[in-house]
């Protein structure tokens, strides 16, 4: 691979530097007009040059359903899962993938970890048609087979009762394989790994600790250690699992996962909204990260995660996204600009709110770490960074283009990004990026009739479960992630 000069770009900490690629890596950092001369050259004098970000959490299963959801809890959402990940192909597979995987480019990631859904259960051909849309469009990628062997309806106490009696008819049917199908399933699935695309890893998302029986959670945990994967996991992502956690086993779903040794430090536990700091507490010993998700927090109504709270503990936070079913965006961009002021709207001093530095660091270094990768502009590191048009509306006029890239809009100001020192965004466009919308256009002409069966009956359960979930979870808890609805009385 030959040598190239990017030159003269702004870094976010002011300086300018010439950084020389050399075999997909940063071979050499230089004042700016200082590097090598003869070595091909990238003038980036009216670029922001930034390390790729990481988006540590998104579900590529649910590219194809953006714009769906409007005003829905998480249980709303998880009532609809079943249709809006279902009956997917390994081309529909593909396709979702690829679409996300695009966005996410174009926006200045490099890197994410996708907690990826197939039902009945993950195969190795749908792995595999998702590595080969990450590596078509130049991403590195930490795909984790999202998995349960406990359906909504049956860890809900009471909930069925709720329902007439043709919903708790058609409820009661909703079942996941057993826990030995799975994760025999998942056994043979990640036989793929040795065909994998260059930069595509796997890992294992045993999906939200009361979907998962203390026999399924022993399996993966058994299997992760194993096969060496790191371990994904919705922890205290609402107040009604944080409440049905104690209610189960009188215990917070941090103190369960650890009692079944899933802690340690290749876990991420997304979301992490609803903990008390003793949680916290354990998640820093253990040396376990949280993966933060400030949009899609807000768009279920979750709550504010204290972030603050994590990282002065030492916890490595990553940031992330969520899927297009539950935050629609998967601009890592816009995920800066919503940690850093929702962590504004908790009732803690300034000095516990996120600086612009706190979370670029989050979005690159912290993300980064979840899937065992490095994320910084130095020599050594892997070539894969994002620049910016310093002529973006967002940083006209400029004053600190650092603090700008956490707090202005920029949109569209990705320029160029590199992947392992290779181009994979020119002007703004990824390599993969044409036909796309005609191409999901064709795949929901012929997905969403099949689709609406399933779709009518969530519709129908979707507000008796919304009902059930408002009304549990107006029971006290030692702490709240929300804003009160009123001040309370004098």
């Amino acid at each position: 691979m030959s040598d190239l000069l990017i030159a003269g770009g702004l870094l976010a900490d002011g300086t300018r530097q010439d950084i020389l690629l050399r075999d997909g890596r940063i071979a050499a950092l230089f004042a700016a007009g200082a590097g090598p001369a003869g070595v091909p050259r990238l003038d980036a004098t009216d670029r922001l040059v930034i390390p790729g970000l990481v988006n540590a959490h998104t579900h590529g299963h649910a590219n194809l359903m953006k714009g769906i959801a409007d005003r829905w809890l998480l249980e709303s959402s998880l009532t609809n899962g079943p249709w809006m990940g279902g009956q997917r192909d390994a081309a529909t597979i593909h396709l979702s993938t690829l679409l996300g995987a695009t966005e996410m480019i174009e926006g200045g990631c490099t890197a994410c970890y996708d907690l990826f859904y197939e039902f009945p259960a993950p195969t190795a051909a749908g792995l595999l048609a998702a590595a080969r849309a990450y590596a078509e469009a130049g991403m590195r990628a930490m795909i984790a087979p999202m998995v349960a062997d406990r359906a909504l309806f049956e860890i809900l106490p009471g909930l069925l009762e709720t329902l007439p009696p043709d919903l708790r008819d058609a409820a009661s049917r909703f079942r996941l394989p057993p826990a030995e199908v799975t994760l025999a399933a998942l056994r043979e699935a990640f036989a793929v790994a040795p065909d994998l695309p260059p930069g595509i890893t796997l890992a294992l998302a045993p999906t939200i600790p009361h979907h998962c029986s203390d026999e399924f959670l022993l399996g993966c945990r058994d299997l992760s250690d194993r096969l060496g994967l790191r371990l994904h996991t919705h922890v205290a992502e609402s107040k009604l699992q944080a409440l049905l956690a104690r209610r189960l086993w009188g215990m917070g779903p941090v103190a369960h996962l650890d009692r079944h040794g899933l802690l340690g430090p290749g876990f991420t536990a997304a979301h992490a909204i609803w903990l008390e700091e003793r949680e916290l507490d354990l998640l820093a010993q253990r040396g376990a990260g949280i993966a933060h998700m400030p949009a899609s927090n807000m768009r279920l109504g979750n709550g504010v995660a204290a972030v603050a709270a994590a990282r002065a503990r030492g916890i490595n936070v990553g940031l992330g996204t969520d899927g297009c079913n539950s935050a629609d965006s998967l601009d890592m961009m816009e995920a800066m600009r919503l940690a850093a002021h929702a962590s504004r709207l908790r009732d803690v001093p300034r000095e516990a709110w996120l600086a612009a530095a706190d979370v670029r660091a989050m979005a690159t270094e912290g993300s980064a770490a979840l899937l065992g990768l490095g994320a910084r502009i130095a020599p050594g590191f892997a070539a894969d960074l994002a620049l910016l048009d310093l002529d973006h509306r967002g940083f006209l006029p400029r004053h600190d283009a650092g603090n700008q890239l956490v707090t202005c809009n920029l949109a569209g100001a990705v320029r160029e990004v590199f992947v392992g020192g290779v181009q994979m965004v020119t002007a703004g466009r990824s390599r993969a990026s044409n036909h796309l919308r005609a191409r999901a256009d064709a795949a929901l002409a012929e997905l969403m009739p099949r689709l609406a069966p399933a779709r009518a009956l969530a519709a129908r359960l979707e507000p008796f479960v919304a009902a059930y979930a408002a009304r549990e979870s107006a029971a006290p808890f030692p702490m709240t992630a929300k804003i009160p609805s009123e001040n309370p009385p004098a």
